[in-house]
């Protein structure tokens, strides 16, 4: 449209902004995703992740974590969530951002310096899913909260490929915290070494990031 100056002078200096979930954008959508960071156009991309194909009814993606109950992994996936803050920051991109729906005031922060990077930028937005997940609407926040508390959803951020930790629990949390206050985990519960694989992962993820993390 610019192009053809059928836009007010100014105008054309916009960013666009596109939304998706884990599955079109880890999976179905990542190649184009890819190509358009790679491109370098001038655009943020939200990822809404709740962990797996919600709005087919619960099929597992590859943001699911391991050991999830879904609807194709009735026993539990056999293999680790994808780690998309790794892959994107591959691209040598600007700014991206990893944040939560219950700390709003980080996630708005996130978001301002995403519209206001030039070129492509990237949030990765853990969204609670309640028929997905098995929970009650009521625990959405609370849910969140442990995924931060519990070191298994850190918020952070990469900016010109430097890490930074934007918020730290002020007690952290044994995962099996989080992992209770849902049903797709429930299975996981009674098996004591399954949980500590998961906190061991969640540990040694927590460890590499404050190594890479500038203060």
């Amino acid at each position: 449209m610019a192009k053809k100056g059928k836009l007010q002078s100014g105008a054309e200096k916009f960013k666009f902004v596109a939304f998706g979930g884990d599955g079109g954008t880890y999976d179905i959508g990542f190649q184009s995703l890819s190509g358009a960071v790679e491109r370098r156009h001038n655009f943020l991309y939200v990822c809404y992740d709740n962990g797996a194909y919600q709005n087919t009814g619960n099929q597992r993606s590859s943001a699911t974590p391991e050991g999830v109950k879904t609807e194709t992994t009735p026993l539990g996936k056999e293999t680790p969530r994808k780690d998309m803050m790794k892959i994107m920051a591959g691209h040598n991109m600007p700014y991206l951002a990893q944040a939560a729906v219950h700390n709003l005031s980080d996630l708005v922060a996130k978001a301002k310096k995403a519209f206001e990077t030039k070129g492509p930028s990237f949030l990765l937005v853990f969204s609670p899913c309640v028929p997905g997940w098995g929970y009650s609407p009521k625990d959405t926040i609370r849910i969140s909260e442990l995924a931060f508390e519990t070191n298994f959803w850190p918020l952070y951020e990469i900016e010109n490929g430097k890490y930074k930790i934007t918020a730290k629990p002020t007690v952290i949390k044994p995962v099996q915290e989080f992992l209770k206050t849902q049903k797709r985990f429930d299975h996981l519960l009674k098996d004591e070494q399954a949980v500590k694989e998961i906190q061991d992962n969640v540990d040694n993820g927590w460890r590499e990031l404050n190594e890479m993390s500038i203060e």
